[in-house]
């Protein structure tokens, strides 16, 4: 399924801004896409939901100027918006444990990283307490453009967890949100058929696609 994304990007009319995000480096010593060895595979699948994304909201990503991003992997969703906008504030919220990988990543990109800092600042703030997350949020001023992104992270945690982050879905107008459609014994089609509700019922424009080339995986778009 790579190559066939790979193939989206490359036959989009902006393939030069999706081939400078895809570009990998040798931190963390990444395997590279066999078929595009300047990029990996990871690189690739994430510039595609961003792609996709982009599609739907008709949005440039550049307007964005603040993202939080619920579960952030290894950092490169981070380090990537920092290709897109310099000046974009970004925060990622993770267990303790995955923001110490995420900050020897993004630090060995030279990146400028604030951790559990109090203070919105620049720079790339990595946080795991959700009292802090919420005073970050409750800082960001209205007109700003802001975009939640959870990438098969909302749709692997227990129910309890998703009734204490529902504020995130009150918060963000723009939502890139993807998810399969079971977790354990958790219908997550279900859930998040609520969650395009409420974003409806907030006169967002809301949607849920088929992810291509991924049996039972699905995006949830939404934007203001």
């Amino acid at each position: 399924y790579l190559l066939s994304y790979l193939n989206e990007l490359k036959n989009s009319s902006k393939w030069k801004l999706w081939k400078k995000l895809i570009f990998e480096t040798n931190v963390g010593n990444p395997v590279r896409y066999f078929l595009y060895p300047k990029s990996s595979g990871n690189k690739i699948f994430q510039t595609y939901h961003l792609k996709k994304y982009e599609d739907f909201c008709k949005i440039s990503l550049r307007k964005f100027n603040y993202v939080v991003e619920f579960g952030g992997g290894y950092g490169n969703m981070a380090a990537t918006f920092r290709k897109i906008n310099p000046n974009i504030k970004f925060i990622i919220f993770d267990t303790f444990e995955v923001n110490l990988l995420q900050y020897y990543y993004l630090k060995r990109h030279q990146l400028n990283i604030n951790f559990n800092n109090q203070k919105n600042t620049k720079g790339i703030d990595l946080v795991n307490s959700l009292k802090l997350l919420k005073s970050k949020i409750a800082q960001i001023k209205k007109k700003n453009k802001t975009l939640l992104i959870a990438n098969w992270s909302i749709s692997e945690t227990p129910l309890n967890l998703r009734k204490k982050i529902f504020f995130l879905f009150k918060e963000f107008d723009f939502q890139l949100i993807s998810y399969q459609d079971k977790f354990e014994n958790i219908d997550n089609k279900k859930f998040f058929t609520k969650i395009k509700i409420f974003n409806e019922k907030k006169n967002r424009k809301s949607k849920i696609t088929s992810i291509e080339k991924m049996n039972k995986h699905y995006y949830l778009f939404c934007k203001k």
